[in-house]
Formats: C-alpha cells, sequence, structure tokens
C-alpha cells in the first residue's frame, strides 16, 4: 500500500507528534534542529478554515531564532500592533504605546498563514509531515502503536515517544485518562471582517469590558478584522450571540467596539471556541507528555497564548529528547512546571478581573470574583 508524502504504509518513529499547531511545530522544530530523533508529526486540518487571530509582543522573534524560523519568513503573516487600548475597570478608554515596550512594537498574527509556515519549515527540516491526517487508533506502549488515515489510505506508525499537542481536544491525555482540573466554562465567539476601508482601523487591540463579558478587536493581515467577545457558555446562549443580528446589536451597544462595528460591512464567518481555563496532570512516568492547551489553557486576557504554546512545545520536546536518553527527572520538572505556571495564572486573573467592579452582581464578573 502507497502512503502520503512518498512514506512507506508502516514506519517507526522516535517521537509522534500529535497536532501541528504553534506548540506542535514549536516541539517539531526543536526536536530536528537539536537532535537527531526521527520525528513524525502529525496534523488534521489543512488549515483552510478561519483561525483566531492573535496579538503578541515581538519577544516571539527570539523563540523563532531558536526554532530556526527567519524572521522575514512570517512578514506575511503579521500586521505591526503599535498600541493596546483598553475600557477596563471604567468607560474610561486607556491607550499604551508600543514605544515605551522594551520590546517594540506587539504584532498582529494571522493563524492560518503563521501556522502553516512554521509546518512548513518543521517539514524541511527534515519532519515526516502527515497533514491531513486522523488518528484512527491508538495504543499506548513501548514503543506506541498509530493507525493514521491520510488522503484516503491508513499506515501504521510507530514512536518511542509521543507528545499530545491536540490543542483542547487533548487526545492523549484523555485517552490515558489523566485528571483534567477545569476553572470556568469560557467561550470566546469570534467574528471574521473583509475592510471596505481598510485605512480606517488603526494598526492597536481594543479591549472593553461589558456586564455580560468582554471585546477583543484587532486588525489582521490581507485587510482584514478579528471581534472576539469573551463569555461563559451558558451566558453566550443566553443572549444568542451566534445569531449575526443579536450580534450586531450587542456589539453596537457598546461605547467603543460600536466605532469599528458601524463601519464593518456583515461578518465573513462567525466562529465558536471554548478556551475555558484548565489544566492536565501529566505523567512523570510514562513515555509521553503534553504541550499547549492539551497540557493547560489560559483566559486570553492574561496574553499566555502562543507564546505560552511555542514555550511549552519546546520544552516538551527537551523532555522527549531527556526520557529517551534515559533521563526520567525532566518530566517531572516539566510536569511541576505547568502546575506552577497555572497557578501563577490564576493570581493574575484574579488581579484583572478584580480591576472591573461595575458589574459586581452580573453572573460573569460574580464568578471571576468567586474564582
Amino acid at each position: 500500500m502507497s502512503s502520503p508524502m512518498g512514506m512507506p504504509p508502516s514506519r517507526g518513529y522516535d517521537v509522534a507528534i500529535v497536532g501541528g499547531g504553534a506548540a506542535g511545530t514549536a516541539a517539531a522544530l526543536t526536536l530536528a534542529r537539536y537532535t537527531g530523533l526521527r520525528v513524525a508529526l502529525l496534523e488534521k486540518q489543512l488549515f483552510d478554515d478561519y483561525r483566531a487571530g492573535e496579538t503578541v509582543s515581538s519577544s516571539i522573534f527570539s523563540m523563532l531564532d531558536f526554532l530556526g524560523v527567519g524572521r522575514e519568513l512570517v512578514d506575511g503573516a503579521q500586521l505591526p500592533a503599535f498600541s493596546h487600548a483598553a475600557a477596563w475597570g471604567s468607560g474610561e478608554l486607556m491607550s499604551r504605546d508600543a514605544v515605551f515596550s522594551s520590546h517594540g512594537h506587539g504584532l498582529h498574527l494571522d493563524r492560518r498563514q503563521y501556522d502553516a509556515i512554521l509546518l512548513d519549515q518543521a517539514r524541511q527540516a527534515g519532519v515526516a509531515l502527515l497533514r491531513p491526517a486522523q488518528l484512527v487508533q491508538l495504543e499506548h506502549g513501548d514503543p506506541w502503536r498509530l493507525r493514521v488515515a491520510a488522503e484516503g489510505q491508513e499506515m501504521d506508525l510507530t514512536a518511542r515517544y509521543l507528545i499530545d499537542c491536540s490543542g483542547k481536544q487533548a487526545a492523549i491525555v484523555r485517552q490515558r485518562k489523566r485528571p483534567i482540573h477545569t476553572e470556568d466554562s469560557l467561550v470566546a465567539l469570534y467574528a471574521y471582517y473583509q475592510l471596505q476601508e481598510p485605512q480606517f482601523l488603526p494598526h492597536r487591540t481594543l479591549v472593553e469590558t461589558t456586564q455580560h463579558g468582554w471585546y477583543y478587536a484587532a486588525p489582521l493581515p490581507g485587510d482584514r478584522v478579528a471581534l472576539a467577545f469573551i463569555t461563559d457558555a451558558d451566558i453566550l446562549k443566553r443572549l444568542r450571540l451566534k445569531e449575526p443580528a443579536y450580534w450586531h446589536d450587542a456589539a453596537m451597544g457598546t461605547l467603543h467596539v460600536r466605532g469599528i462595528v458601524a463601519r464593518l460591512p456583515a461578518p465573513s464567518a462567525l466562529r465558536h471556541y471554548a478556551i475555558h481555563s484548565r489544566v492536565a496532570s501529566l505523567p512523570a512516568d510514562e513515555n509521553w507528555t503534553a504541550a499547549g492547551d492539551a497540557a493547560a489553557c489560559f483566559d486570553p486576557i492574561s496574553s499566555l497564548g502562543i507564546g505560552q504554546a511555542m514555550a511549552s512545545g519546546i520544552h516538551a520536546a527537551r523532555v522527549a529528547e531527556a526520557w529517551l536518553a534515559g533521563d526520567r527527572g525532566m518530566a517531572a520538572g516539566y510536569r511541576r512546571s505547568i502546575f506552577a505556571s497555572f497557578e501563577t495564572y490564576l493570581q493574575m486573573r484574579r488581579g484583572f478581573y478584580g480591576a472591573e467592579q461595575r458589574w459586581r452582581e452580573a453572573p460573569f464578573w460574580q464568578r471571576r470574583a468567586a474564582s
């Protein structure tokens, strides 16, 4: 039986990575650049749908340098973010210009382009990339046994070590029945727009709180803009915000976001993402670990998004390398670091939400005050 990418139907690897987002590609590139291990990367999507945009600090370039990804390669996947404006704690919009930051201006990322670039870099670095690939069967052992469907065919893989970078699905975490602690039921509803007047929207992020949650708006490459509303799942359902008319009316009821929405056409797409805060208990004594959202998920107000995912992917790659060399201590240290980071995050989150006192009786804000 032939197979995708010209590969034989059965192949053995040292490390298999499930998921080709920011964490998965960071893990794959780390292993490809700094070890001689044989690495396979499985990604189930072609990135032909909308993917949530994100604003990141330019400090991300230090990680790209480490991963051997030239900065010029991501030029088309980013816009400069010159300032951040927030109406949080009051109706007044407070701005912070990037000129006062030691890191310089931030970046608005087009995640479809950015993730695709890193996947291609991993492939060029020698990682066996299977995409689109669906994990049909997974059997834990030494080695792991994987059956993968790709391009209408199935193939069998083995891997001495596995890294779960499957995002919120957390496929291996759940398959191994590891405990997962969940803090909330946070969701994000994103609307994506094609700008008809590209110059009217400044290169900045905008955050505004409301009684039921908060908005986030940012321009994206290609004269597009992403507008997200962050709330709890039950509140989103009650407000019926997935319906375009209700979405528009709610945005027009704000003080600052409405100035953007009033000049936008109907959204090209509405996408709903679960972003609840949670952390998984990873093993210290098995031949696998997890990174990115499969290990821990964070409220976007914390800014622990793509940068955190890439850092954890790099760390997980080092854990895999150490494990295969007979060092079990790094796995235990990584497990502790995930919990420590989550505890620090929860303290940070309490501070952010405690700064907004105008809607203390509203369920969304009450829940954060009690956490």
